[in-house]
């Protein structure tokens, strides 16, 4: 039997709040030391460019058949805290390991449970947030207002990360394991913290009438959605692309002469651009719609992709990096509220482990491909066949997928030449 929860009009202490945020904060730090440097340490163990996109894609994969699995026993339980704290326990044992592992086998097993319990954070970071908020239409700024923490977290640790690889290379640029293991010593303790901080977040429990359990409550819709199954569709094809060639920008960095504080500074100018984005997007969202704003990143991404290969200085890479400000900053903060938009209380968990398993897929297939594709043709041939991805993916979005907020207000005069675009599926 369910107990008694707190009305949901009650106030949430501050305290909890200040938590939140710290978690928010301390899930994407990870990723600071994650996503420069997984790449370059895979290239120092000695694996090839095809298997450095097996192993970032294992844990992915994995996702599809985890994830929803831990999510529907956090709906069931009514309660994230357990799990995410297990969660972040679990990857932060993986990636102290990296240290010790040889070989591709163990190489796949370690990141395989890293990923999975960093994905499952992200996850319920925006379930929870979906349940403190009341008015649907106010999802966008809520979420994005905690979630920019996250951004905040991810420059620190990028920056002191890369600050910290530079200190510890003698001579010369070779990025070697000796080099890079730091990174796989202080960084996964991010992840203990994590698994602290989680016990203290708010987590609102699921009203229901007295004498209900959560076995006999009303059941969930048993289908997806049309709109939801196109914009899951076309959010697969935008994360196949758009972090399946994201995986090698590091071992392109380097090709390009990068040392290693150049390497986390170009990621960090992106997250510093995905701030400012982010501390915006979610108000204009709650008031004009998520649509508007996902058309954007869809529409930059393959763009994006295409410059790539035209730069041929490290400084130009990250010029091009800082469009991650328009996509990770707009559909990192704005998918999740789609998908809040779309689930209620007693199914929000299931809901994005749906969109968590279906970016699971596509980081999964996307660094092998492209690990192929770069070993085949090159990392520049690599980035236009992801650009083509990207815009299939783009296709989908503008042709078929509405808009899930509730009631948007008419866009801004300056925006109305493209509101067609914007607002209405092409292809209805």
């Amino acid at each position: 039997m369910l107990s008694s929860p707190s009305s949901p009009s009650s106030p949430i202490p501050l305290w909890r709040h200040v938590a939140l945020a710290a978690c928010m904060f301390l899930i994407t730090a990870v990723m600071g030391f994650l996503q420069p440097f997984v790449a370059l340490y895979l290239e120092a163990a000695g694996l090839t460019r095809a298997q450095i996109g097996l192993v970032i894609g294992i844990g992915p994969g994995l996702a599809l058949l985890a994830q929803p699995l831990l999510s529907r026993l956090s709906d069931r339980l009514d309660t994230r805290r357990p799990l995410m704290a297990a969660a972040a326990v679990s990857s932060g044992l993986a990636y102290l390991s990296y240290r010790a592992a040889h070989g591709l086998p163990t190489f796949l097993l370690l990141s395989a449970l890293g990923t999975n319990g960093t994905i499952f954070l992200g996850a319920m970071g925006g379930v929870l947030v979906g349940r403190m908020v009341l008015d649907p239409r106010r999802g966008g700024a809520a979420y994005a207002r905690y979630r920019v923490w996250g951004s905040i977290g991810y420059i620190v640790v990028a920056l002191l990360t890369g600050w910290m690889v530079a200190r510890g290379i003698a001579t010369g640029p070779r990025l070697g394991r000796a080099a890079l293991a730091p990174v796989f010593t202080y960084g996964p303790l991010l992840f203990f913290a994590i698994a602290v901080v989680s016990l203290l977040v708010p987590d609102r429990r699921t009203l229901l009438p007295a004498g209900t359990s959560l076995s006999n409550a009303p059941q969930v819709r048993p289908g997806l959605p049309l709109n939801l199954r196109r914009f899951l569709l076309a959010y697969f094809l935008y994360q196949f692309a758009l972090y399946g060639a994201s995986a090698y920008i590091s071992l392109y960095l380097k090709s390009l002469g990068a040392k290693p504080l150049g390497i986390t500074g170009t990621f960090a100018a992106g997250v510093v651009c995905e701030v400012l984005v982010m501390t915006q997007v979610g108000r204009f969202t709650d008031h004009f719609g998520r649509r508007p704003a996902l058309a954007v990143a869809f529409l930059l991404m393959p763009l994006r992709l295409l410059l790539y290969p035209l730069a041929s200085t490290p400084f130009q890479v990250l010029l091009i990096q800082t469009l991650h400000g328009l996509n990770f900053g707009i559909m990192g903060a704005i998918a999740i509220v789609f998908i809040n938009d779309s689930a209620t209380d007693l199914d929000r968990g299931a809901a994005q482990a749906r969109l968590a398993g279906v970016g699971g897929l596509a980081l999964s297939l996307g660094p092998a491909v492209c690990g192929f594709l770069a070993q085949r043709y090159g990392i520049g041939w690599m980035f236009v066949a992801m650009s083509g991805v990207g815009a299939c993916g783009t296709a989908v979005f503008l042709g078929w997928v509405r808009d899930s907020h509730p009631a948007p207000r008419p866009l801004p005069a300056l925006l109305r030449p493209f509101v067609r675009l914007l607002t209405e599926p092409l292809g209805e």
